[in-house]
């Protein structure tokens, strides 16, 4: 009895040993990888548009990318398979967005409830270095429309020449955020709850 008894406290002491072990090797490679800091401007041509359709057309809906900071300050942790953002976020006004004429801007607004609700917020949380194919890689995005906040993993496009080349497409739907597709015409014109978030940004150094 005594023996299993000294077994038992020599393999609990092992146990206890090479746990404390680990999480010294997982805090050493967490203070091993260095935040950084950078800031960035994106190029007069990147673009971001709300893509949607009706039952008997389709619309889109542009950013005035003017109206976005000259320079965009980025905090993020390199690590070995991924890169993590602290804060990296573009911040949308919705007023911003052109969908071609004054009606159906002014149901776009309406739709997104910007008087109570006047932003939509992009937040870039997690990049992936691995490559699923040809310079392809998943990016972890947050986004927030009226107050509502949902996570995507999407596949996004990097290219690097002179400066850095962020293309992808978000799909949504619109439910999704408490929001309401509008109806027109009596009910025979109906707004799709799916849209699609497309951009394509391109970065330099400031």
């Amino acid at each position: 009895m005594k023996t299993i008894f000294i077994f038992i406290m020599v393999r609990t002491l092992l146990f206890l040993v090479f746990f404390f072990i680990c999480a010294l090797e997982t805090e050493y490679k967490k203070e091993d990888a260095t935040t950084k800091e950078l800031t960035v401007v994106l190029a007069t041509d990147s673009f971001l548009k709300i893509n949607g359709k009706t039952n008997v057309s389709t619309f889109e809906c542009e950013f005035n990318m003017s109206a976005i900071s000259k320079s965009i300050a980025i905090t993020y942790v390199d690590f070995e398979n991924n890169i993590e953002f602290d804060d990296a976020k573009l911040i949308l006004p919705n007023v911003e967005f052109d969908c071609g004429g004054k009606a159906i801007n002014k149901d776009f607004k309406a739709l997104l409830k910007t008087e109570e609700f006047p932003e939509i917020t992009l937040k870039l949380i997690e990049l992936s270095k691995v490559k699923t194919s040809s310079n392809s890689r998943t990016a972890t995005i947050e986004i927030s429309i009226s107050n509502v906040v949902k996570t995507y993993n999407i596949p996004v496009s990097i290219v690097n020449n002179d400066i850095l080349h962020v293309n992808g497409v978000m799909p949504l739907d619109i439910t999704d955020f408490n929001l309401v597709a509008p109806a027109k015409m009596l009910g025979m014109v109906k707004v799709s709850p799916l849209i699609e978030i497309e951009f394509s940004l391109k970065i330099k150094a400031s």
